[in-house]
């Protein structure tokens, strides 16, 4: 006769080992499912302890998000065609940093701003005889500080002649300061010391959340989600959770003319966090630029524009500013020109050219049919007018501080 302390263990077991197979008969069934209906989701990035994440080498797959593209990313970890680290001898580089706007993933990686302007550069003969070749290092969500750093430790052992920092006013100077970013992510940020310098906190290298992505077991996940969709639904829901939260706590302090873009570009700062943020901003930039000249290349930064800036229907621009209380929305991108001139940094400045090519030739530069028109990320058109308006700039190889001219043909 078997003791009871035996037969209760064997039924714990029993049932312990009939959850796990009802588990993974359900999780089998999910897949099965996922496949079915076609769902596909890409795990892009990886946790990076310089930057706070990059592109996953080698990761492909389809962004459906906003727009329709196919994406690969390269051996360095980043959305563009394989590149040799050594510049070769008849080549003319242009490094371009930026976030999403400048990795867009919401086109095809021929139709981005920089393959515009690789075309157009070739004609031009911008290289003086060399082939040109434009390096898209955008990375989705980066701020300045983290376009600081990547420039430092990695892009600058490609040898660009030319540096092209895509500065994007709606959300790059808030993403540099923790006080400001609502996005959530796990990266590092700038402070001001008390002798007014930059101090950098890379905090987020001990939070728990960073420390659980750059675990092996994460890592071996990651690994296992280009195989199963099961994976790449779980790391889909947790995105549309934490986009849900940014956007409520963007509700809850900013009216939001566009989500994802911080109202506080379109006035002079008004707090102290917001003074501070410029500040900060500001010195990256100088930074940058220092960092470039040092190097031997020349420096560009180019500011970009957000869709309520440059809506074909000028009136709508009007009533967003009405309802903001300002004059006109582009306070960042007169701010961030004239501190350029000041600094003797050269400079392009987009949102007002590309105003007025929208209005001329009545077309959205922004958004897409299957989201919103008008708001969000370039599209092909957008892309198309910002490569002409960068591409015409350098071909001119003009003095530091000259505007290109108003707007793409």
């Amino acid at each position: 006769m078997n003791a009871p302390g035996r037969s209760l263990t064997r039924t714990v077991f029993a049932f312990a080992w009939s959850a796990i197979l009802i588990g993974l008969i359900t999780l089998l069934m999910l897949e099965v499912v996922l496949r079915v209906i076609g769902f596909s989701r890409t795990i892009l990035y990886e946790p990076d302890s310089l930057i706070g994440w990059s592109g996953r080498p080698g990761a492909e797959g389809i962004y459906r998000d906003e727009g329709r593209a196919e994406i690969g990313m390269s051996s360095a970890g980043v959305r563009d065609r394989e590149r040799t680290v050594a510049k070769p001898r008849d080549v003319w580089r242009v490094a371009v940093l930026g976030d999403s706007f400048t990795e867009a993933l919401q086109v095809a990686e021929d139709k981005r701003f920089t393959s515009v302007m690789e075309g157009l550069l070739t004609k031009c003969d911008a290289g003086e005889g060399r082939r040109a070749e434009v390096l898209n290092f955008g990375v989705s969500g980066f701020g300045t500080a983290q376009e600081y750093l990547l420039l430092k430790d990695r892009v600058l052992s490609y040898a660009p002649d030319v540096i092209v920092l895509a500065f994007l006013p709606g959300n790059d100077i808030t993403d540099n300061v923790r006080a400001l970013d609502q996005s959530l992510a796990s990266r590092p940020y700038v402070t001001l010391n008390g002798s007014g310098q930059l101090a950098w906190d890379r905090s987020f290298e001990d939070s728990p959340s960073f420390r659980i992505k750059s675990s092996a077991i994460f890592r071996a996940v990651l690994l296992a989600s280009d195989f199963s969709r099961v994976i790449q639904g779980a790391f889909f829901v947790h995105d549309k959770w934490r986009m849900k939260r940014t956007a409520e706590a963007g509700k809850k302090t900013s009216k939001q003319i566009e989500q994802g873009l911080s109202d506080g570009q379109y006035a002079p700062p008004r707090t102290l966090e917001w003074q501070q943020a410029w500040k900060i901003t500001e010195k990256l930039i100088e930074k940058m630029n220092s960092l470039t000249t040092h190097s031997g290349a020349r420096f560009l930064l180019v500011t970009l524009s957000s869709g309520i800036q440059v809506q074909p229907d000028a009136k709508r621009s009007a009533e967003a500013a009405a309802r903001l209380g300002v004059a006109d929305l582009f306070y960042a991108d007169d701010r961030l020109q004239a501190f350029a001139v000041q600094k003797k940094i050269e400079v392009v400045s987009l949102a007002r050219p590309l105003a007025e090519y929208a209005r001329r030739e009545n077309v959205f530069l922004h958004g897409f049919p299957e989201t919103t028109l008008g708001s969000g990320h370039w599209n092909e058109k957008g892309h198309q007018a910002a490569g002409e308006l960068i591409a015409r700039y350098l071909c001119r190889r003009p003095a530091s501080g000259k505007a290109p001219d108003p707007a793409p043909s």
